[in-house]
Formats: C-alpha cells, sequence, structure tokens
C-alpha cells in the first residue's frame, strides 16, 4: 500500500485537498472516480524519511482518537467505518494516513486489533493488547473508552515530567550561561586595572583571577570533553542498555529522584495493569506488558525479571518483594487486592495514589527550584561583584591612610 495527496473538484465545484491509500496511482484515480472528485493533481507521497519517531502518535492524540472511536462505536457504527470518519477529521496528515491504513485493513477481513499490530511504532504492544481484550469481550466501546482515560492521565504525567525537568534545566543553563560570560569577560577586564598596584590582592579577588583563567584557558574546554569522550568509550565496550541500566539504578539511590521517578513509573505500570487485567488478558502477559511502560530500565528489567516467578505459582506481591525499589506501601496494597480478590479494583487505586503523590511532589519541587537557582545565581553575582569591589575598598583605604 502506498499514500497519494491529491487535489480535486468535489460535485459542488469547490477544491478539496487531501490523500488516500492505495496499491498504484491507477487505484488511486479509480478511488477519487469513487468518491465523485474530479483529481486536479494525484501524486505518490514521499515517504523516505518516515522514521518511526515521526510515525509515532503521541499519547494526547492516540487518546483522542481512542475516545472517538469509543463513541462512534458504542453507537453501533462497525469498526471500519468509525475509523474512516474519525481519520476524515484527524489531523495532521500522517495519523490520518495511518487510520487509513488501518481501516482499509479492516475491510479486507483482518481484525482492529491485528491491522493496529502492523503499525508497532505507533500503537504499541499494550495499546493492541487493549483492543484485543475489547474484541475478544464484547466490549470494544468500552474498552476505548478506558483507554482513552488511561492515555490521558498518561499524557499529563509526561507533560508533568517533562516540565519538571526541563524548567529548571532551562534555569540552570542561564545561570551558569551568566556566571561564565562574567568570569569571561567582565571579570578579566576589570580585575586587570589592580595589577598595577603592586600590593597583596585580597583572597577572594584571587580566586576569581585564577578561576577566570582556568575557563578562558582552551584547555577547559578540552578537560570537558574527557567526560564526554569516556561516556562514549563505556557505551561502546557495554552496550546503550547496560550503561543505561546502571545509570537509572544510581539514580533510584538518589533520595528525592527516587521518589520522584518510582512513583510516575508505578502508576503508569499498576495503571496498565488494571486495565489489562479488566480486559481478561492473562496475568502472565499482563505483567510482561505492563512492564514496558516502565521508563526506568533497572526498574523495567527488574520487574520483568520477577515476573517470571508468577510462572512457578508465586503471587504478584510476593514476587515484587524481590524488586529491592518497589515500596513495602505498593506490595502491601497488591497483596491485599490479591487476598480480597479485587485486584484490579486495587490497582487502580494505587495508580490515582501513585499519581497523585508524584503531581505533589512535582509543584512542590517546581515551587521550590525557581527561588533555588534564583538564590544561587544571586550568591554567585554577589561573590563576583564582592571580588571586584575589595581591592577597590582596600585601595581607598590606604589611600585614606596615606
Amino acid at each position: 500500500m502506498a499514500s497519494f495527496t491529491y487535489k480535486a473538484i468535489d460535485h459542488n465545484g469547490e477544491t478539496e485537498n487531501g490523500y488516500l491509500i492505495a496499491e498504484n496511482i491507477d487505484e488511486a484515480q479509480n478511488e477519487l472516480k469513487n468518491r465523485k472528485l474530479i483529481p486536479l493533481k494525484l501524486k505518490k507521497s514521499n515517504t523516505r524519511f518516515n522514521f518511526s519517531f515521526f510515525s509515532s502518535i503521541g499519547f494526547s492524540k492516540l487518546s483522542l482518537i481512542s475516545r472517538q472511536l469509543s463513541t462512534l462505536i458504542n453507537s453501533g457504527i462497525p469498526v471500519d467505518q468509525a475509523l474512516d470518519s474519525v481519520s476524515n477529521q484527524i489531523e495532521p496528515l500522517r495519523v490520518k494516513n495511518k487510520l487509513k491504513q488501518v481501516s482499509l485493513k479492516v475491510k479486507s477481513g483482518f481484525k482492529f486489533s491485528e491491522s493496529l499490530e502492523e503499525h508497532p511504532e505507533s500503537f504499541d504492544k499494550l495499546y493492541c493488547s487493549l483492543i484485543k481484550a475489547g474484541e475478544s469481550s464484547g466490549e470494544l466501546g468500552v474498552i476505548l473508552e478506558k483507554t482513552s482515560d488511561f492515555l490521558e492521565k498518561r499524557a499529563n504525567m509526561t507533560q508533568e515530567i517533562t516540565g519538571a525537568l526541563v524548567y529548571p534545566a532551562i534555569l540552570f543553563t542561564v545561570a551558569l550561561g551568566i556566571i561564565s560570560m562574567l568570569l569571561v569577560y567582565v571579570v578579566p577586564d576589570v580585575v586587570s586595572q589592580f595589577s598595577s598596584l603592586n600590593r597583596e590582592l585580597p583572597f577572594l579577588t584571587k580566586y576569581l583571577i585564577n578561576l577566570s583563567e582556568i575557563i578562558s584557558s582552551p584547555f577547559f574546554l578540552f578537560s570537558l570533553m574527557i567526560p564526554l569522550l569516556s561516556f562514549f568509550i563505556l557505551v561502546r565496550y557495554l552496550g546503550a542498555e547496560k550503561v543505561k541500566t546502571k545509570f537509572d539504578k544510581v539514580l533510584l539511590k538518589i533520595p528525592v529522584i527516587k521518589d520522584f521517578l518510582l512513583d510516575a513509573d508505578l502508576s503508569r505500570f499498576t495503571s496498565s495493569l488494571s486495565l489489562l487485567r479488566m480486559g481478561n488478558v492473562s496475568i502472565l502477559n499482563a505483567l510482561q506488558i505492563s512492564s514496558d511502560t516502565i521508563s526506568n530500565s533497572y526498574l523495567r528489567s527488574s520487574i520483568k525479571k520477577a515476573s517470571n516467578n508468577v510462572k512457578e505459582g508465586e503471587s504478584i506481591a510476593r514476587s515484587l518483594e524481590k524488586v529491592d525499589v518497589v515500596p513495602p506501601l505498593v506490595i502491601q496494597m497488591i497483596q491485599n487486592g490479591e487476598n480480597s480478590g479485587k485486584l484490579e479494583e486495587m490497582l487502580s487505586k494505587l495508580s490515582d495514589y501513585l499519581e497523585t503523590r508524584f503531581k505533589n511532589s512535582t509543584k512542590i519541587a517546581m515551587n521550590l527550584l525557581e527561588p533555588l537557582v534564583i538564590i544561587i545565581l544571586g550568591v554567585f553575582v554577589a561573590l563576583i561583584v564582592l571580588a571586584i569591589l575589595l581591592p577597590l575598598i582596600q585601595l581607598n583605604t590606604f589611600t585614606t591612610t596615606l
């Protein structure tokens, strides 16, 4: 199948721009004819640069698609027609194109879940498994609605994580840039005026001069390249995944960051596990699929390894006890769910609790980081100003004495 973009005139004489999926240009022309459109321009879309990054569909967009499909399917509209209806309204073009491809596959006799599985770059294993569960249970519309809620929460959490990481990084970069500019350009010009005084400079001023000379030196830039080069050698020697796993393990040992990361990852894990179990997905498959929603590679691999014990008859709670970074509260709530026979409900409540705690932690961090960075910047600038003023004060005192 190939995608084609077209410009055509409809039966009202108005110009219409769009795209369609066809085997070749002849089939594309026939499709336009069936739609009662007169083609003005028809050409094959360029898919040369169709990397998976650009082919993926974001959580927010996928949530919107799922909700619209749920509404249409619950109204009794067949899946293929629902897909056509949603694709005609959705933007951008690449998402529209993807839905059209799925629709054509469904029309040719394949199941909705099977059609989605042919596009793993856009629809991950979790999404396809949920759709398959909806088809098996006969409640596809209900599952799509729940999936939409899950994706919306996941999108919000991703935005909050990005905001929590990006904003402090920008503040820190700006602060570092200002301090570097002062040390490299301002301090040498000002301090050079004191070189002809033939007097002992204050300790703070001498320290500032030395720091300015180090930063201005070309060897300083070279020294910054050494850790970067070492990192690339490490990645080359051990492999990117092993390096990431070791780095993620270190992150989970830092007190504040540890809680922040665990709340986000375990909230996604428990929420997706609850959804899959509600869709009657086997516990082993549900654990493996839910583990893929965890971003921390050390936690993800540890939970996957621990979930293998479930094959041997262990409970989920007992298996997770072997993961050293999983909080006791999480294990206790899962154990209560298993003992009461209400695991799905307990997982959903646990996910909501972890998400709320994560949001509160994010708000506190954001409220503290901005003034903290400003204070640190203010202290550094004050020290630089003081280092410049001290020789002037010393000179003024010496002149007054004379």
